[in-house]
C-alpha cells in the first residue's frame, strides 16, 4: 500500500509586503506634490495620473517602462490643460519612476490570487495618506487666514465691524475658498480680505470685470 502524500500550501501573507507598500506610497506622494489637480474633493480628482496607473495595473498591466510612457503622457495633458510649461523635476520623475518600478516588481514575485489585495493596498493606502495630508494642510492654511485677520484687526469687535456680520470668535472662522474672494470696485470688505489673503499665500484672485451703472 503506498504512503498518501500531502501536500500543505501556505497561503501567501501580502501583509508581509507592508514596508514595500509604504514605500511605494511614499513615492507616489511625493510625485502628486508637483501634479496639478482641478478638483481634489473626490478620489479620482485627488489621485491624479497615479490614478491611471492604478487602473492600468488592476487591468493587467504590467510592463513598467510602457506604464510608465503612458503615465508621462497623461502628467503631459494634465499640464496642458493648466497651461503649465513647467516640466516634471527630475526629484519627483525619480519618485514616480520607483514607485511604478516597485509595484511592477512586487506583483511579479506575488501570486495572482494576492494581486487585486496588493494593488488595494497601494490604492486606499495611497488615497488616505493624500486625504490625511489634504485636511493637515487645509488646517494649517486657516490658522494662517486666522492670524492673518487677527493681525488686520485685533479684535473679534473690529472684525464684525468691518465685515458687518457678527464674528464670535477667530478660531471658529471657516477657511474661505479663493473664489469667494474678489477685487472689484464693489466688493465687500469681507471679499477682499479674502482676496488678499489668498494672494499672501500666493495664489492670485482674478479682478472681475464691473457692470455698468
Amino acid at each position: 500500500m503506498r504512503t498518501p502524500i500531502t501536500v500543505q500550501i501556505k497561503p501567501f501573507d501580502v501583509h508581509a509586503l507592508q514596508a514595500d507598500v509604504a514605500q511605494i506610497r511614499t513615492d507616489f506622494v511625493s510625485y502628486l506634490s508637483e501634479v496639478p489637480r482641478k478638483s481634489k474633493e473626490s478620489k479620482h480628482g485627488l489621485m491624479g495620473p497615479v490614478g491611471k496607473f492604478i487602473a492600468r495595473v488592476k487591468g493587467g498591466g504590467r510592463n513598467p517602462d510602457q506604464i510608465k510612457g503612458y503615465i508621462l503622457n497623461v502628467d503631459r495633458a494634465v499640464r496642458s490643460s493648466f497651461r503649465i510649461a513647467k516640466k516634471l523635476s527630475p526629484q519627483c520623475m525619480e519618485a514616480l519612476e520607483r514607485g511604478i518600478n516597485k509595484t511592477c516588481e512586487l506583483l511579479e514575485r506575488t501570486p495572482l490570487t494576492a494581486h487585486d489585495e496588493l494593488i488595494d493596498q497601494i490604492d486606499y493606502g495611497l488615497y488616505f495618506d493624500l486625504r490625511k495630508a489634504e485636511t493637515v494642510q487645509k488646517e494649517v492654511r486657516r490658522q494662517a487666514w486666522i492670524k492673518f485677520l487677527r493681525d488686520k484687526y485685533g479684535s473679534e469687535a473690529k472684525l464684525s465691524e468691518a465685515w458687518s456680520e457678527e464674528v464670535s470668535s477667530f478660531d471658529d472662522l471657516y477657511l474661505p475658498r479663493k473664489a469667494e474672494g474678489s477685487k472689484a470696485r464693489k466688493a465687500t470688505v469681507k471679499q477682499q480680505d479674502i482676496a488678499a489673503f489668498w494672494e499672501s499665500q500666493g495664489t492670485t484672485v482674478e479682478l472681475e470685470e464691473e457692470e455698468e451703472d
